[in-house]
């Protein structure tokens, strides 16, 4: 592949994946929530298990402190509930109240409705290859970056 090409395939991928961003940032805004508080409520949802505030933090790739704000409107809006984790003051569990329950109903469950709807679109193979080679592209990307990220912390 040409530089020309090469900047023309990143200009395509990076406007479909800002374009995805944008569709689900409307979607939060419709719910009137923050783009992490749709995100923290879909990945509790899509696990249908507590999580610690960690573990939303690293299932993320979030900052602590970005979650933490997230959870912290969540909870004063009484969907979410905090609960130590084994005793451990500092590891708390972020676990979904009632009203949680019937506001994901309403929003987060309907995302994946959307979501299944939209999937339905592609083959089982097509699905199958759309994971791998996203999985492919990001395996080398992180490699890419990870070198990038060594040269710079040694000044090379």
């Amino acid at each position: 592949m040409n530089d020309s090409e090469l900047a023309a395939f990143w200009k395509d991928f990076n406007r479909l994946y800002n374009e995805n961003g944008q569709l689900y940032h409307r979607v939060a805004r419709s719910c009137g929530l923050s783009d992490c508080a749709l995100w923290l409520l879909y990945t509790l949802r899509a696990e249908d298990t507590p999580l610690t505030q960690t573990q939303l933090s690293e299932t993320l790739s979030l900052s602590r402190q970005t979650v933490n704000s997230a959870l912290k409107k969540l909870v004063e809006a009484g969907y979410l509930r905090l609960e130590a984790a084994d005793g451990n003051l500092k590891n708390k569990q972020v676990l979904v109240t009632e009203a949680g329950d019937a506001f994901l109903r309403r929003t987060v469950d309907r995302v994946f409705d959307m979501e299944n709807a939209a999937v339905s679109h592609l083959s089982g193979e097509e699905r199958a290859a759309l994971l791998d080679l996203s999985q492919k592209l990001l395996d080398a990307f992180r490699t890419e970056t990870e070198r990038f990220l060594k040269a710079q912390d040694t000044g090379d």
